[in-house]
């Protein structure tokens, strides 16, 4: 009885507290990811804890913001060993980020497997949720938009502001189930394609934040629905822009487009409803150079699914 006591003394003394999941950075939201694995494991404490090493990576990742299930990016625990975690992060098929956690450096691991696997896979998985969300890469093929390389003289805009605090108490539109944010049509001679996509992005995040309940549909999903449609978006408005959203499955729609009037930048934006056809909002953004179009994009956004 005595040696029993002993020993898990000693395991609560071997371990700290499990490290603490990072804020939600933005773009995660909405995103679906699935976990597979461990592939590999090793003998000993991580084979009683393999199971709950999966599920407590789904936990945390829930707990960030993913939606847990097919059909985005999925984490692929390659081994669990007693000293180390190797996993990568898949989208659409290619490896976008490798993981490695070693136990050494989390300062959660107990050394008495027998007695804490359970909370030792505990402490491999916020390991990895951490490196998942602090990853660039991984953001990068969430979606989540990156600085634009900017044409001609325009000067490279700086990063989105967040959406003002007050937001959170200002009343926003009820709605439900999938948006779609169209690519915005560039009519202007200043942005290259990839810096008008910047803007697009900037758009779905606002989106995201302003409506956290809404599924917001992945670009890239977004894409290979627009291209079995058979229509070219380009050439697409108005009504045309709303049956778009009805055939990719869709129950509201944001487009806009970018241009230029005077010496002034334009961001219009349109949100539609797809069943009705009817036109739920519409937003203006203004700028004097690329610069103080970016500081406004996401404020045009929030005033979108603002009631007004």
């Amino acid at each position: 009885m005595r040696i029993a006591l002993a020993g898990l003394l000693l395991a609560a003394a071997c371990k700290t507290a499990a490290p603490t999941l990072p804020d939600n950075p933005g773009w995660i939201g909405g995103q679906r990811i699935a976990v597979v694995g461990p592939q590999t494991v090793g003998v000993g404490g991580p084979e009683l804890a393999a199971k709950y090493l999966h599920d407590e990576l789904e936990n945390d990742l829930r707990t960030e913001g993913f939606v847990i299930g097919d059909g985005g990016m999925q984490v692929v625990i390659e081994s669990f060993e007693k000293s180390l975690v190797r996993a990568s992060v898949q989208s659409e098929g290619r490896e976008v980020q490798r993981l490695e956690v070693n136990g050494d450096q989390l300062g959660c691991l107990s050394s008495m497997w027998g007695l804490a696997a359970n909370d030792n896979a505990h402490c491999y998985a916020n390991g990895l949720t951490v490196a998942l969300v602090k990853s660039e890469a991984v953001a990068r093929a969430a979606g989540a938009p990156s600085r634009p390389v900017a044409s001609r003289n325009v000067a490279a805009p700086e990063p989105p502001t967040r959406l003002a605090e007050s937001s959170a108490d200002r009343r926003v539109l009820a709605l439900r189930g999938k948006l779609a944010v169209l690519d915005l049509k560039n009519f202007t001679k200043d942005l290259t394609r990839e810096n008008a996509q910047y803007f697009t992005d900037v758009i779905r995040q606002a989106s995201l934040r302003m409506e956290p309940a809404l599924d917001i549909m992945p670009r890239a999903n977004l894409l290979v629905l627009l291209q079995s449609t058979g229509k070219k978006l380009e050439e697409c408005e108005g009504e045309c822009e709303v049956d778009t959203g009805r055939r990719i499955g869709a129950d509201q729609i944001v487009s806009g487009e970018i241009q230029k009037v005077g010496t002034r930048y334009k961001l219009t934006l349109r949100l539609h409803d797809t069943h009705e056809g009817r036109l739920l909002a519409s937003a203006i953004g203004s700028g004097k150079s690329i610069d103080e179009l970016d500081e406004s994009a996401q404020k045009t956004a929030e005033e979108l699914f603002t009631v007004r």
